[in-house]
């Protein structure tokens, strides 16, 4: 660590002018690189940088949380992040960034810059998406959902990625709190909500002992249920797109997990953006279905392909495979349906909100949205083992 430094926009100019690679691929002379600061988050410094001939985008970790310097983080999760973009691209490269450097003594990555891409977020909020991107998130997890696990990968392969990933300490962490545990707990200060409109849902909430029951049930298969490599926090915020092209971005928070983790963070966005923007449920309801008609097909496609190339279920044949998609299909609907409703829940009321409320004509419209979340939030987390389709998903709404 001693070897770091937060870097100040001169002193990227000049560490990218000494990287010949970098510096070819941007072209031109260092002192007319036009670099712009784009940091969104709460954990990183993120820059783009143009030249001549090309562009990069550079993100570094930062030793605190932006928005509270007291609260202070490990530099290590660039190392994972990197780590990350190297376990996927054989399987998904077309769908995230290109990884161009790392250096692990400053914790910076350079990687393919996406200008002229959008946050689907901010696309959806202003309703310029292009119908049918889900698709695209589905075939993405379907690869990594099976290439990165013990179905297609023999134990000394899956073995050294799984450890390397559980040092990821600090996020794991993060997720645990703040999506897993403080919404349920009265009196934490990471909490806020909109009052006093749902102090007495919030209070419902942080007092319903069935609902901490099944809410542990799912801490327990996040922490215990290493079946693939997770991106670990797939939102709408870590998703760009420009047409049909869609990105996905930020894989900080990668760790083995469950299927049904990812897969159900991003449904829960859907669905919060649907509650937020009425005329847009209809929408989101097709993007839900399109989502896991895509992954079902991919899933099934690469496990038929690679029968038998894993250490787990390498017994199977043609004849027994598709009982057994059946069930890890439900399986995976399961988990989805659990963790979508933490997502809806922590996105509402806990420390990490989304601009999609902000979409609501009025206050009372926002509060309705946000009640109806936390509703439904409540009854994914719930009925959760009973739910093993999308349709049965989608009947809770």
């Amino acid at each position: 660590m001693k070897d770091y430094r937060t870097l100040a926009p001169e002193d990227l100019r000049a560490y990218l002018a000494a990287q010949p690679s970098l510096a070819e691929k941007l072209g031109g002379s260092p002192s007319d690189w036009a670099i712009r600061e784009v940091s969104d988050g709460n954990l990183n410094n993120v820059y783009l940088v143009s030249g001549s001939f090309g562009g990069v985008c550079c993100k570094q970790s930062l030793p605190h949380v932006r928005v509270d310097p007291s609260w202070r983080m490990p530099l290590d999760r660039a190392a994972f992040e990197a780590r990350y973009l190297r376990c996927v691209t054989p399987y998904v490269g077309h769908q995230i960034p290109k990884l161009l450097h790392y250096d692990d003594a400053l914790f910076l990555i350079v990687m393919e810059s996406l200008t002229g891409y959008q946050v689907l977020r901010g696309a959806l909020n202003e309703g310029i998406a292009q119908p049918g991107f889900s698709a695209r998130i589905g075939e993405y997890l379907g690869h990594t959902a099976f290439h990165t696990s013990w179905l297609a990968r023999r134990f000394e392969d899956v073995a050294p990625e799984m450890a390397a990933f559980s040092h990821n300490h600090a996020l794991i962490r993060i997720t645990v709190d703040l999506i897993l545990t403080d919404p349920y707990s009265k009196g934490c200060s990471r909490n806020h909500w909109l009052a006093p409109e749902l102090d007495d849902l919030v209070e419902a909430l942080q007092s319903d002992k069935p609902l901490h029951v099944a809410v542990g049930h799912l801490q327990e298969r996040f922490l215990s249920a290493p079946e693939a490599l997770l991106h670990g926090d797939l939102h709408t915020g870590s998703i760009m797109l420009r047409g049909d092209d869609v990105r996905v971005i930020d894989g900080e928070f990668a760790l083995y997990g469950p299927v049904g983790f990812d897969a159900g963070l991003y449904i829960g966005n859907l669905l919060l953006h649907g509650f937020a923007c009425p005329e847009h449920a209809d929408w989101m309801r097709d993007e839900i279905i399109e989502f896991w008609r895509a992954f079902k097909t991919i899933y099934s496609e690469q496990r038929r392909a690679y029968l038998n190339h894993g250490d787990v279920q390498s017994l199977l044949d043609e004849n027994t495979l598709p009982r057994e998609l059946t069930r890890s299909f439900h399986g995976f609907m399961k988990d989805i349906a659990g963790f979508a409703g933490v997502e809806m829940i922590r996105r509402t009321i806990g420390y990490a909100q989304i601009s999609d409320y902000d979409r609501c004509v009025d206050r009372p419209a926002r509060a309705d949205a946000m009640r109806d979340a936390l509703q439904v939030g409540r009854s994914l987390i719930l009925e959760a083992r009973q739910i093993e389709t999308v349709e049965g998903l989608l009947a809770m709404l």
